[in-house]
C-alpha cells in the first residue's frame, strides 16, 4: 500500500465486486494533504468505481476505506460530505436555478435542515465563484451557461464544501483545452495550499502534466503506481491499454506526451541503423518506425531528442553522458548494430571532435544513405570533413522524402 503518514484519503486492500463480477481486486493508496492524484486507465477499468469507494457511496466487499482515519462505513451522509467533496462528469443541465443558487448547494454540510445561510456562507459562494473566474454569472441561470462555465460552476460549488478532500471524476472531459487547462490549474493550486485531490482522467497528457502521482488501473487491478515519469511508460500502458505507444517530452513544456502508433506493416524484414544527433534522428526514426523496419540507433548523448525518442520505442542505442567525446569504448558497443544491419542512415547533423566518433561508425556500414541536407553540413573539425568525403564515396545520397518514399516501397530499402 502507498501509505503516507497522516493519509487523508486511505484504501487498504480493497475488493469490489457486483454479484460474481469482480469491479476492483487488491487495491490500496493512501493520499495525504497537498497531493493531486490521479487515476488512469482503459474504459472499464474500475477508476469511477475506486472514486465512489472513496466517496462512501459505495462499500468495498473487502478492505477498508478512511477519511482521515475514519471508516467511511462510519459516517453519516453529512459528515462524509465535510471530509471530501465530489465533482462527476455528468454537467447536470437540468438544474433550472441562478449561478449563486447552485454554488450556494455546496454548503449543506455546514447547515441545519431548516438553517437558513448566513452572511458568511453567502460570502464563500461569492469568494468560491472570484476564485474560478465566474463572479459575474452570479444571478444568471445555471442552463443558459456553456459546457465550461457549467462546469467552473459546479468547481465553485465544490469549493464551497470547504472540504479537505477532492474527487474529481473525468472533470474536463467535455472541455475545450482552454477550459482544461484553467480547472486543472486550479486544482493543482489547490493541492498546493494543502487539499487531496484524486481525479478520475483519461487524458495521459493531461494527467502527466498536472498530476503529482498516477495509479494505472487494469481490470479492477493497479498495474503501476508512483509520479508520472515512472507510471507512463510503453511498457506499462502498451499491455493495458492494447496498443503501441511512444512517450516523448515536451520541448514546451517539460511533461510526458504520449503517441499512439500504428500497428506495424508485416513483411518488412530488413534492420536500419540510424545515425543522428542533435534531433536529427527524429522524423526518420518514427517513419521507419511506423512502416515496420527493425532499427537499431547510433550513438547519442544523454539528453539528446534521438535518445529519448529511441529509449520510449525500445530502440536499442548507445548513450555517451552529455557534452562528452564519444570514446572508442562507445564505438566499439555500437558496431555490432551497424555491422548487423542491411542498411545505415547518416542522417544531417553538425561534427565536432565530441561526436566525430559518429562518422567513423558510419564507416562500417555494409550499404550507407546519407540524407541530403538543405543546409551545408557543418564541421567543427578537420578530420569529420576528410572522414565525411570518404564516406561520401561508396554512399547513396538521398533527400529526406526519396528516403522515405523508398522505404514505403514494396522492395523498401533493400534495393
Amino acid at each position: 500500500m502507498d501509505q503516507g503518514e497522516g493519509a487523508l484519503i486511505e484504501v487498504d486492500s480493497v475488493d469490489f465486486s457486483i454479484g460474481e463480477v469482480e469491479i476492483l481486486s487488491a487495491v490500496s493508496l493512501a493520499v495525504t494533504a497537498g497531493e493531486f492524484v490521479g487515476i488512469i486507465g482503459p474504459n472499464g477499468a474500475g477508476k469511477t468505481t475506486l472514486l465512489r469507494l472513496i466517496l462512501g457511496i459505495a462499500r468495498p466487499t473487502a478492505g477498508v476505506v478512511r477519511l482521515s482515519g475514519t471508516p467511511t462505513s462510519q459516517l453519516r451522509p453529512r459528515e462524509r460530505a465535510k471530509h471530501c467533496a465530489y465533482l462527476s462528469q455528468d454537467l447536470e443541465t437540468s438544474f433550472p436555478y441562478p449561478v449563486s443558487d447552485i454554488v450556494m448547494m455546496g454548503r449543506y454540510p455546514h447547515l441545519g435542515r431548516v438553517q437558513r445561510e448566513s452572511s458568511h456562507d453567502k460570502e464563500i459562494v461569492r469568494r468560491s465563484l472570484a476564485y474560478v473566474g465566474m463572479s459575474g454569472f452570479a444571478d444568471r441561470y445555471f442552463s443558459e451557461l456553456s459546457g465550461g462555465e457549467r462546469q467552473l460552476v459546479l468547481f465553485a460549488k465544490v469549493l464551497a464544501q470547504e472540504s479537505r478532500i477532492l474527487v474529481l471524476d473525468e472533470p474536463t472531459s467535455n472541455l475545450d483545452i482552454r477550459h482544461q487547462d484553467q480547472f486543472f490549474s486550479m486544482a493543482g493550486e489547490l493541492a498546493g495550499e494543502g487539499k487531496a485531490i484524486v481525479t478520475a482522467v483519461h487524458n495521459l497528457d493531461v494527467a502527466s502534466r498536472y498530476c503529482t502521482r498516477l495509479l494505472l488501473l487494469d481490470r479492477g487491478r493497479i498495474a503501476a503506481s508512483g509520479p508520472p515519469a515512472a507510471v507512463i511508460r510503453p511498457e506499462h500502458l502498451d499491455p493495458v491499454y492494447h496498443v503501441r505507444t511512444a512517450v516523448t517530452r515536451s520541448v514546451s513544456t517539460g511533461s510526458l506526451k504520449v503517441d499512439v502508433l500504428p500497428r506495424r506493416k508485416t513483411g518488412q524484414d530488413i534492420g536500419v541503423h540510424v545515425i543522428g544527433g542533435a534531433g536529427s534522428a527524429v522524423n526518420i526514426t518514427r517513419e521507419l518506425f511506423r512502416l515496420g523496419y527493425t532499427l537499431t540507433g547510433g550513438i547519442a548523448h544523454e539528453s539528446d531528442t534521438d535518445a529519448e525518442l529511441w529509449d520510449s520505442l525500445g530502440i536499442p542505442h548507445v548513450v555517451v553522458d552529455a557534452f562528452a567525446s564519444i570514446d572508442r569504448e562507445a564505438i566499439e558497443s555500437a558496431i555490432a548494430h551497424v555491422e548487423q544491419a542491411d542498411v545505415t542512415v547518416l542522417c544531417p547533423f553538425p561534427v565536432g571532435p565530441g561526436n566525430l566518433g559518429n562518422l567513423e561508425l558510419a564507416a562500417g556500414a555494409r550499404r550507407l544513405i546519407v540524407i541530403e541536407s538543405d543546409e551545408s553540413r557543418t564541421f567543427f573539425d578537420d578530420r569529420a570533413g576528410r572522414l565525411f568525403d570518404s564516406l561520401s564515396r561508396r554512399a547513396k545520397f538521398m533527400t529526406y522524402r526519396e528516403l522515405v518514399e523508398a522505404a514505403e516501397d514494396e522492395g523498401g530499402l533493400a534495393d
